[in-house]
């Protein structure tokens, strides 16, 4: 009983330090891991979950540098460590994704396929024009003439008149998107 009653005013005693400090640097901890980032939801979920960690912490927290300098470091290391976790995803979805490409291929230069394999190939092109179709209109002009004309990011710039970082942005945002869209269905 003892201990309990010790543990709830311990909570109310740092309840208010810790909302303070919460009302004080969020906003600004937001903007800083959105320059990480760069997507405003994401950059809140990182700092909500940074402070989340010190709330589970905070009696035991030592903090050495100011308590500034200690939540920005602890945002950066949250949004450092989210970066990498997502370019080890991306790196993954890319090789599904061009196993994808790679059977659709296959599938075409073979000349005799099974029944079975032919209804898969077919299934399979269906999946991926169903979502080539969902794109925005500009991704999925990229995209096909990225993929089904094989132009390079210059030569389709020149033909839909955009600049070359728009083809970029276009193509990451369509692979992106079909890799969304796709491989939940091939696991």
């Amino acid at each position: 009983m003892e201990e309990r009653s010790k543990n709830i005013a311990q909570q109310q005693h740092r309840m208010p330090t810790f909302e303070s400090l919460f009302k004080k640097y969020y906003p600004a901890l937001c903007t800083f891991a959105y320059d990480f980032v760069n997507r405003h939801e994401l950059a809140e979920e990182i700092v909500q979950d940074t402070f989340m960690k010190i709330w589970e912490k905070f009696d035991d927290l030592d903090i050495q540098v100011s308590e500034k300098a200690y939540l920005y470091r602890a945002v950066q290391n949250n949004c450092l460590n989210y970066i990498k976790q997502h370019k080890v995803r991306a790196r993954y979805s890319d090789e599904l994704l061009q196993q994808v490409e790679s059977r659709i291929s296959l599938f075409s230069m073979a000349s005799t396929h099974s029944p079975v394999e032919k209804l898969e190939h077919a299934e399979l092109e269906i999946l991926a024009e169903k979502a080539i179709r969902k794109l925005p209109p500009q991704c999925q002009d990229v995209f096909r003439l990225s993929r089904f004309e094989q132009l390079s990011y210059p030569e389709i710039s020149r033909h839909l008149g955009i600049s070359v970082n728009t083809v970029k942005t276009q193509m990451t945002r369509a692979l992106q998107r079909l890799r969304d869209e796709l491989l939940p269905l091939l696991k």
